[in-house]
């Protein structure tokens, strides 16, 4: 009996030793997950002479060999679609066609622009529409549009600026852009056309001869007078008076003389002033944008995969997703840092980063192995004084046993 209780000591010894001896060897790979061998005695029952039972030890078993999730430290790197999760998710790997999870943030971009580990597996997420617009109806492979982005038109401008309330009457009463007698200030707003050239149209603001805090706006586009004045009412506090501050212009596409759409500009002056401080221009904001290539890319805190280009937009490219279980002990482990959903892991439940317990994202990082290599040094040592204190129990045993022998 006494061998086989050394013996099995021996062994669960041994699963020790290769499960400490896995955790060190893994100390620096990326989202690795230490484990622990986990004991239980092992009892044995048998019938004495007087028909009564007997329970002995009957040594040790490996009853399990669990992983811990806990986070590990963060290694900030120099690549874009590096990626490490605080928290709880997983990322989703696609496997040809079966889902693999990982806490491993190796991704970078392939030759067809998907978003893929370090193996060649395509993260997954949701997919954006060309607005940019995330599609959430379902999980697909993630890729980068590297085809330019187009322009947009200007269609909308914000003005914010102070007139001046001490401002003279202009001395010449017919505006002209090339008379600054003829008004008191002006502004401009870089906008742009259908096909992405840029224009500018200049606001320039004429006191009124006649009526008190009424100014008139005259438009230019790149130095031709276009449309027709507006006028622009102001209460007694300074504020634009109610009903004043929004106008409507139309370039006729004449006017461009370069093919692009006429423009249809909406100018809200609402948040003007007209206050007894000098003129100043706080503000021109419109919308339009000329044509831009991509010029990179980067992920958000939520998860969001967004294209950069070289006019300053940037643009949803997709909705990177992250995989929850209610028992992450019960996932398989398969290498390459990566795991498989079983019965016991439970399905998982995807979300985006920054909902429930799934964490955040960290773009430019990476989450090391969260092997403590002293803890683990400690357990070697351990390991080793088992294995060789039941090594010794059978070697008790068996001189035990050649001393009976050699009675007989």
């Amino acid at each position: 009996m006494s061998f086989g209780i050394g013996l099995s000591g021996m062994k669960a010894a041994k699963r020790d030793l290769e499960v400490v001896s896995n955790n060190i060897a893994n100390s620096n790979t990326v989202g690795f997950k230490s484990s622990r061998a986990e004991f239980a005695d092992v009892y044995a029952s048998t019938l004495d002479g007087s028909n009564a039972r007997v329970v002995a030890g009957a040594g040790v078993k490996v009853a399990s060999v669990t992983q811990s999730f806990q986070q590990g430290n963060f290694s900030y790197t120099n690549g874009v679609l590096d990626m490490a999760i605080t928290g709880n998710g997983f990322f989703v790997v696609n496997d040809n066609g079966s889902y693999l999870y990982s806490r491993a943030g190796y991704f970078d971009l392939d030759r067809e622009n998907y978003v893929v580990n370090n193996l060649g597996h395509r993260l997954q997420g949701f997919a954006s529409d060309a607005a940019g617009n995330i599609l959430s109806g379902s999980i697909t492979d993630l890729q980068v549009d590297s085809s330019d982005m187009s322009a947009q038109a200007t269609s909308e401008l914000i003005g914010l600026i102070n007139l001046d309330s001490r401002s003279a009457i202009p001395s010449v009463a017919t505006f002209n852009s090339s008379d600054p007698n003829s008004y008191n200030t002006t502004m401009a707003f870089n906008v742009y056309d259908s096909l992405g050239n840029p224009h500018t149209l200049g606001l320039y603001f004429a006191k009124d001869q006649t009526i008190a805090n009424q100014w008139s706006i005259h438009y230019q586009l790149d130095g031709v007078d276009v449309g027709t004045a507006d006028p622009l009412n102001f209460d007694t506090s300074g504020q634009v008076a109610t009903g004043s501050g929004t106008y409507t212009q139309t370039i006729p596409a004449a006017t461009l003389g370069n093919g692009a759409d006429a423009l249809n500009l909406s100018i809200d002056l609402t948040d003007m002033t007209q206050l007894g401080i000098a003129s100043s221009v706080n503000g021109a904001i419109q919308n339009g944008f000329p044509p831009g290539k991509l010029s990179g890319i980067q992920v958000s805190e939520t998860g969001q995969l967004q294209a950069l280009y070289s006019n300053g937009q940037t643009l949803n490219q997709g909705q990177i997703i992250l995989a929850g279980f209610t028992n992450e002990q019960g996932l398989q482990p398969v290498g390459d840092s990566l795991w498989r959903a079983g019965y016991e892991s439970g399905d998982p439940a995807y979300g985006l980063a920054g909902t429930g317990t799934l964490g955040s994202l960290e773009a430019g990082a990476l989450e090391l192995s969260n092997v403590d290599l002293s803890i683990e040094l400690v357990r070697l040592i351990e390991a080793q004084r088992n294995y060789q204190a039941n090594a010794k129990t059978i070697e008790t045993s068996n001189s035990l046993t050649q001393t009976l022998m050699n009675i007989i």
